[in-house]
């Protein structure tokens, strides 16, 4: 039964081998299979007009995570529950972010005063 698993494990590398390349130039790397991964991202982006978690908050988010390339989207911490005194939420994206259509999203769900933070802080 051992032997039986040894060769499978040698197949297998050998199948990596076949279908990567073993030159020492092609080794994976914890970076090349970052780059080939849905690796995602975050943009900090203030919403101005958005002032209740129930309502306003959940309206956005629920209308930003129905696109593809959105992972999640989350409030910046608030000093009380359920009230919002930071109207900066943060949203994990995959590959490239549209950020006119966030922009248009957000507006369209009755929103103003978007902003896009660079450096992700309120």
């Amino acid at each position: 039964m051992k032997s039986v698993c040894v060769r499978i494990a040698i197949y297998c590398a050998c199948a990596l081998c076949l279908l990567n390349g073993c030159s020492p130039e092609r080794q994976p790397t914890a970076t090349t299979v970052l780059e080939n991964s849905n690796e995602t991202r975050t943009v900090a982006i203030r919403v101005d007009t958005m002032n209740c978690v129930n309502g306003c908050f959940n309206g956005i988010q629920s209308v930003l995570e129905k696109r593809e390339e959105i992972a999640s989207v989350k409030l910046a911490p608030q000093k009380e529950e359920g009230v919002i005194d930071n109207s900066v939420i943060y949203v994990d994206y995959r590959g490239k972010l549209d950020r006119q259509e966030i922009e248009r999203l957000v507006v369209g769900a009755g929103f103003d005063g978007i902003e896009f933070l660079e450096d992700g802080s309120e």
